[in-house]
């Protein structure tokens, strides 16, 4: 396989080899780059017989390629077991992933939602609130100190 060429051999398990042959993408305004797989079994087109025009249009489920099985939902399954899938049922988008994820978005990411974070949060910014932070029960804007004093005594914790 050329994956800079984006070409693939195809043995077609007589003893012939097709030469060098373009697989099938998706292009146009979007363009899905999604290389085969050695071992996998696919179709190959020759239009009239001219392996010079020949190409891979589509590929088969296997043992070793199995298909997911996800009713109405779509999904992206990946070589090391992510996934990606949307199931219009539910209206749930769900990465699975092993490692992490990274956006890049050089305008800036708004979530529109509310948002639960199950893990620490780590900031390398300014966070800004427009109506308060709260940390363990205690206002930011509004919690107030005991034992004030004036001068350069430092008060008691936040109630």
């Amino acid at each position: 396989m050329d994956l800079d060429a984006g070409k693939a051999v195809v043995d077609f398990g007589d003893g012939s080899m097709s030469p060098p042959i373009d697989w099938n993408m998706q292009v146009g305004d979007t363009t899905i780059w999604m290389a085969p797989t050695v071992g996998q079994q696919v179709c190959v087109v020759s239009p009239e017989g001219d392996d010079e025009r020949a190409y891979i249009d589509a590929s088969f489920p296997s043992s070793q390629f199995a298909p997911l099985f996800l009713g109405a939902a779509v999904a992206i399954r990946f070589r090391d077991g992510a996934l990606i899938k949307y199931d219009p049922e539910s209206q749930v988008l769900d990465f699975a992933l092993p490692g992490s994820a990274i956006i890049t978005a050089a305008a800036g990411v708004t979530l529109a939602a509310d948002v639960a974070v199950q893990g620490d949060l780590t900031c390398t910014g300014t966070i800004k609130a427009d109506v308060d932070v709260v940390g363990a029960g205690k206002s930011l804007k509004g919690h107030k100190h005991t034992q004030v004093q004036s001068g350069s005594a430092v008060s008691g914790p936040p109630q």
